[in-house]
């Protein structure tokens, strides 16, 4: 199966043997086990730690919250199909994981940013989550100021390589 993070392709393969799990994502392998399982939220022993993961799905999303960081991921059925500028290196969209409500804006159209750094800060299913920029260039376009309500598929802030 092929899934879309951000600008990034991944191949997924999954084996699940009772509830011990083994995720391949490109070349790597992610072990773990499910302890527990509840409406939206797995308890797993991964490295021989306890984690906590949170995963809605909307349409063809899902949306994982995991070690206090926010995931995004949407199925790909057909490669060739996808818009290529969609998908370019040099533009990044901000896009919340899931609907919520915007808490704080830290960027405005033209500055810089770096990589790592929080644009936004969103609340969604009473969690505040700060939204990371993967590339360091300048704000071309800021689409929420705080208070606004916001869609999963909807592009907060757009940064532009530099």
């Amino acid at each position: 199966m092929i899934i879309k993070r951000n600008n990034e392709l991944f191949n997924l393969d999954s084996e699940r043997k009772d509830n011990n799990y083994s995720v391949k994502v490109n070349e790597d392998a992610i072990e773990f086990k499910v302890v527990s399982k509840e409406k939206n939220k797995l308890d797993i022993i991964i490295d021989d730690k306890s984690e906590v993961v949170y995963y809605t799905t909307n349409r063809d999303k899902t949306f994982l919250h995991f070690n206090g960081k926010q995931y995004v991921f949407q199925s790909v059925e057909n490669e060739e199909a996808l818009d290529s500028t969609e998908f370019s290196d040099n533009i990044e969209n901000i896009i919340p994981p899931m609907p919520g409500t915007i808490i704080k804006v830290n960027a405005n159209v033209g500055d810089t940013v770096s990589e790592g750094d929080a644009v936004v800060v969103v609340e969604a299913m009473k969690m505040e989550t700060n939204l990371y920029t993967r590339i360091s260039g300048k704000v071309t376009e800021v689409n929420v100021k705080e208070g606004d309500r916001v869609d999963s598929e909807d592009v907060l802030v757009k940064i532009e390589k530099e």
